[in-house]
This record gives structure tokens, sequence and C-alpha cells, in this order.
């Protein structure tokens, strides 16, 4: 959920001296995007706050904000979270729906996008709510305000509930907590994360559910089932990976937790997918590699491979580099030309040429050798899973070192940089698939996941 910022308290006991919401000023901000933001005309907006040069602004400084009627405290941006929707938003910051859809120019509550910034006016007068419970299937409001120890009217209230009929199973109610929930009556809230928002195209997505207790957790992104794994019973982790090719725009996100009791509550919001930035390459290959139905045979022989991954997660830490020393020749997500438009794809991995005094290659991580043999396409190839989903490729070999079946550690030799396959000359093509889509590797090796831990 979102955090209040903590600079507020100066800011609250200026602001109340001024008629109207204020508005503090953030990095990048000029009197004209401000303006435009809240739909207000900028002479008028310089005017009100008394301001002799429009461009003499300073991060932190309030701004009042005419033609707001109605609407009070201070308009702070943030981002929203998933889970976040007009309807918790507004129950958490004990504020009219309408206003909030006036202030960020929405036509629908759908458009509350993960990821994207909101405007959410803060009054100091009252403490944001806290999510208390998602409403139980079989409890009345009546029922469920005595567990949370409140009156069914102050909690009807607090939710801008139309009466005590006015909810669904599942429901996120919203209280003052000052008490510990106590009861296995009530379906507790957990808290849903994803990294990165946006999602961002070739890039891996991690998708988690901190729980306080043994819970099913389901999930679906656009049209893709996604499978949680746990070490602990407590925060359940899933990995997405978002093509390279993805269509920029908007996918659905739904994750869902169940309960021992039954009791379910669904996360369900828009959340979008931009650019990779990726460039442009030319690459020059024998002919006889770029055949249609040589390269579906493999995809499809190496997809049957991905389909099955440990339930154990064996890596531990950022993935190490695969060779001793790592220049690269080519990086992830490239859009590639094969010999002058016969072939047109992408570049699913990062090219590490020979600038070491050997061709070793390591093992970036722990994991068990899935496969290790010759292939018409990738030449001399090796995959290992990782577990969770996450699996590592290495195309070209010139010679294994290690054998279908083999747990390798972090740093074990593998196998030595050769030419075999579609290769245009001696390098390492090393790549991470998440259940068989490629991702760009250098976050593997730079980031450590999972993001969120227990």
């Amino acid at each position: 959920m979102i955090a209040l910022p903590t600079n507020l308290g100066s800011v609250f006991a200026s602001s109340l001296q001024q008629e109207g919401p204020t508005y503090i000023v953030q990095s990048g901000d000029t009197l004209s995007s401000i303006a435009v933001q809240f739909g207000v005309d900028a002479d008028e907006l310089q005017s009100i706050n008394q301001m002799s040069d429009p461009n003499a602004l300073d991060i932190g400084q309030q701004l009042i904000i005419p033609g707001l009627e109605g609407i009070d405290g201070v308009l702070t941006s943030q981002t929203i979270a998933f889970g976040d929707s007009l309807r918790t938003l507004t129950r958490t910051y004990q504020i009219n729906q309408v206003d909030l859809m006036t202030l960020n120019r929405l036509s629908s509550p759908s458009e509350v996008i993960a990821g994207a910034k909101f405007i959410i006016p803060i009054n100091e007068m009252q403490d944001p709510l806290a999510p208390a419970v998602g409403m139980p299937q079989d409890l009345t409001l009546i029922e469920t305000a005595i567990h949370l120890g409140t009156s069914p009217w102050t909690l009807q209230k607090d939710n801008q509930l139309s009466g005590s009929w006015d909810t669904i199973p599942g429901e996120i109610l919203f209280t003052k907590l000052e008490f510990e929930l106590i009861t296995d009556k009530l379906a507790t809230i957990d808290q849903p994360n994803v990294f990165p928002l946006p999602l961002i195209q070739g890039e891996t997505t991690e998708i988690s559910v901190s729980t306080n207790g043994d819970k099913q957790i389901t999930g679906k992104l656009g049209e893709e089932e996604l499978e949680f794994f746990t070490e602990d019973d407590i925060t359940y982790t899933s990995y997405y990976g978002v093509h390279a090719l993805a269509e920029v725009g908007l996918l659905t996100l739904q994750v869902t937790t169940t309960d021992t009791n039954g009791n379910t509550i669904t996360y369900a919001q828009l959340v979008r997918i931009t650019s990779g930035g990726y460039g442009n390459e030319w690459v020059t290959v024998e002919d006889e590699y770029l055949d249609r139905d040589a390269i579906a045979a493999e995809d499809a022989y190496v997809v049957e491979i991905f389909e099955n991954t440990s339930s154990t997660k064996y890596w531990d830490g950022p993935f190490l580099y695969p060779v001793d020393q790592y220049c690269v020749n080519s990086t992830f997500g490239q859009r590639r030309d094969y010999n002058n438009g016969a072939y047109f794809f992408y570049h699913t991995g990062m090219d590490f040429g020979v600038c070491a005094p050997n061709l070793n290659i390591y093992a970036p991580a722990a994991g068990r050798v899935v496969m290790a043999e010759p292939l018409t396409i990738k030449g001399n190839a090796i995959l290992i899973d990782h577990g969770w989903g996450v699996f590592s490729g290495y195309w070209h070999l010139s010679e294994f070192k290690v054998e279908l079946g083999d747990f390798v550690e972090p740093g074990q030799l593998i196998g030595l940089i050769g030419n075999t396959g579609r290769s245009a000359g001696p390098h390492l093509h090393f790549e991470i698939d998440i259940h068989g889509t490629p991702v760009n590797p250098q976050t593997w090796l730079t980031q450590d996941f999972p993001i969120f831990e227990p």
C-alpha cells in the first residue's frame, strides 16, 4: 500500500493558513507542467501564489491549486502499488471517489494502473486507515465488526458502504487497527508486491505475496497462469518473463490468496508493459541455420524441458559471470536481421567473446543440468535448472564438462567456448529463461533475487 511522505508536518501547518489544496513541488516540475497536471490556467496558478517569476520554483515549495472546490489537504504525488484500487485509496485516505477521479482525470475506476503516478490529497486532521480484513464468506458485517472490536456503523462509514448488505466476500475492509487480530474466522490481509513497475519488455518480473500463514496462492498475468513457490510458507514468489517482443500496453494481473478456512482475497489490476529500448543489428551466418522448420523443431524440443522445473530454489544471491573476462559482443534484446532479410528475430541472450586466456565456461549459480547435448541451431548446448522456473543456457560450446543430471555449484567448470551451430565466430551465447521465455541475463548478474524477502 501507499506510504505517506515523511516531511508533511511543517507543510500542513503552513497549508492550513491558505485556501484550497496545496501541491508540493517535485524534482522536474515547472509551472506549466503543474498547471497541465491539474487542468488549471498557468497564469492563474502564478497569480494566486503571488509569483513574480514563473521559473523560480523550488523543490518542496507549496503551491495553492485553484479551481478544486471541496478538496482540501496537501496534494502528494504517489506511485500506485499493485493491490491499490480506487476503492482502497478512497478508504485509506477517507476521500471522495469523485474528487480522486477529478484530481487524476480518470473516466473509469479501471484506470488505476499499478506503477502509475497518482495525486492523493492528504488531510492532517485524520490518520489514514489500514486494511484490516478480507470480508469473510460466512460472516455478516455486524459479526465482522464484532471480531474487529469496532461498531458496524463505524465500519460501514469508514468503508463508504451504502449499508450492511453492501459487501462481497473477499472485499478488503479498512479501519483503525489498535489491536492484534487473534481470531481465525477473518481473512487476514496479505501483502502483494510486484517488481519492477511498470513491467519492461525482456525483463524478469517478480510477483510475491507475504502472508501470515499457510495459504494457497494462484495468479494470472494476461492469459498466462502464474506458478508460486515458497521456502517458508510465508512468502510466495512467482517469476514471469516479459517477452522481448511483447506488445507495449496494458495487461491484467490477478493474484488470489486462499486460507485454510476457504476465505479468499483477490487482487486484480491493470499493469503497464513498457519498451525495453532495444536496438538493431545485422548478422551473417550459413543459410542452412536459417531453415524455419529446423528452428521450430529445435524450439519445440527445448520447450518440453522448460515445462519441468524444480520447486526448490537452488541459487543464492546474484548470478556469477559465466566467463573469466566478460567482454560482451552483443547484448540481449537486439532486433536481428540475418543475412540481409533472410530471417528476422531478436537476440535471446548476451554474447561473450574470447577475451580471457582460456575458453572456460562456469556455472553462475547452483542448479541441475537438464540438457547437455549437440543441437542444430544452438550447437553444443547446456541448460541448467536453478529452480522456481529459472534456467540458464549456454550455446555454441566446443566441449562439455558436465553431463545430464549433474548438480553444479557456482563457479564450477561446465564447458568450453566454441563455434558450433548458428554462430558467426567463437563466443558464448549466455541466456536466462523464465519458464522458457528468455529475459535479460544482465539483470540476473547484477540484481539479487528474490527482491522481496520474508
